[in-house]
């Protein structure tokens, strides 16, 4: 089965590798942002980390991604919600500041979950 997660900050180029991921799988990339509007962000988590029972293969890229991980690991005792993620926190363009916010709240979140994600045996690279 092929899942994989892209996470990080805005700006870090998880649009481009979701789509370069996808388009060798033969399909599209999901998004965290297809939730924008209808969910406020603090609310899209649970959504999302349902998406993570899902069977592959599917590429899942977005900011929400952390929160949603930290959801899907907290009511899973076990198992493993996708294959591999990556993750990166290098921005590859200048960032507003409320962008700037919502990185570091993405990194706080992905160092509360990355050990967890390793133990299970989530394969995990930096981008």
């Amino acid at each position: 089965m092929l899942r994989f997660l892209i996470a990080g900050g805005p700006r870090v180029g998880k649009t481009t590798l979701s789509q370069c991921l996808a388009g060798g799988l033969g399909i599209q990339p999901r998004k965290t942002d297809e939730l924008i509007g209808t969910y406020d962000f603090a609310e899209a988590h649970p959504h999302v980390a349902a998406w993570f029972d899902v069977p592959g293969p599917w590429v899942i890229e977005g900011v929400t991604v952390p929160r949603a991980l930290r959801h899907w690991l907290a009511t899973h005792a076990d198992g493993v919600p996708c294959d591999q993620v990556f993750w990166s926190d290098f921005q590859k363009a200048e960032r507003t500041p409320a962008q700037q916010n919502m990185a570091k709240g993405c990194r706080t979140v992905w160092m509360q979950v990355e050990d967890e994600l390793r133990r299970r045996g989530v394969n995990v690279q930096r981008f």
